[in-house]
Parts: C-alpha cells; sequence; structure tokens
C-alpha cells in the first residue's frame, strides 16, 4: 500500500506439493521502493473443496505482515512467515425442523442437556 493506503502491488500464488508457496516481489514497486512495513500476506482461496474454511491462524484471515527478513542475497530478502490454514467443517448443519409426528419435549429428544 502507498501513503494513502491503497493497493500499489498486488500478487497471488499456489503452494507446491509441501502447502508452501514463494512469492517473489521486486524491491521497488511503481518506480518506489517497496515499504514491507505496509505489506501483509492474506489467504485468497482453497482448491480443496471439503478444506475450504478460511481460518485466522498465522494471520490468514486478518493479514500476516512479514517481519525481519530469514536471509538476505544481493537485494532479495526473504521472509518466513507462520503456517497459514483453511479447515473442514466440524459439523454438519442441525436439523432445526420438527416434525408433527415427534412428541413436543421443551427440554429437547430424551430429557434435560
Amino acid at each position: 500500500m502507498d501513503k494513502r493506503n491503497r493497493v500499489v502491488y498486488y500478487a497471488s500464488d499456489t503452494t507446491d506439493e509441501l502447502g508452501q508457496y514463494e512469492l517473489r516481489v521486486s524491491n521497488y514497486v511503481c518506480g518506489k521502493e517497496l515499504d514491507i512495513e505496509r505489506c501483509s500476506v492474506r489467504l485468497v482461496s482453497s482448491p480443496d473443496n471439503v478444506c475450504n474454511i478460511l481460518t485466522d491462524f498465522g494471520g490468514g484471515k486478518s493479514g500476516a505482515k512479514p517481519n525481519n527478513p530469514t536471509s538476505v542475497y544481493r537485494g532479495l530478502k526473504k521472509y518466513t512467515l507462520k503456517p497459514l490454514y483453511y479447515t473442514t467443517p466440524m459439523c454438519d448443519k442441525p436439523d432445526t425442523e420438527v416434525s408433527d409426528s415427534e412428541p413436543q419435549d421443551q427440554h429437547g429428544p430424551g430429557g434435560y442437556y
């Protein structure tokens, strides 16, 4: 983002077979030096139709801020972030419809709970 909070660079990448991704960004964007303080990494979408519930573990939903490069070599800085995850639904949607053949117990089926 620039100083007026406008996005100046956006990129996306897919993970490899180990679930890792590598995104290369130039040190200069639109002729200006990249300000890593304004960068964030977020999950966008899952290719798995079962494991597709976005989590905020590691900042995957709200955005993880890269800080302290893990390596610097000839103008290339490498940042490593915590893992970001999608998950599966924990439970199926409960059946909330009451059938006419079932007795109406105010405490639910089987008594108190």
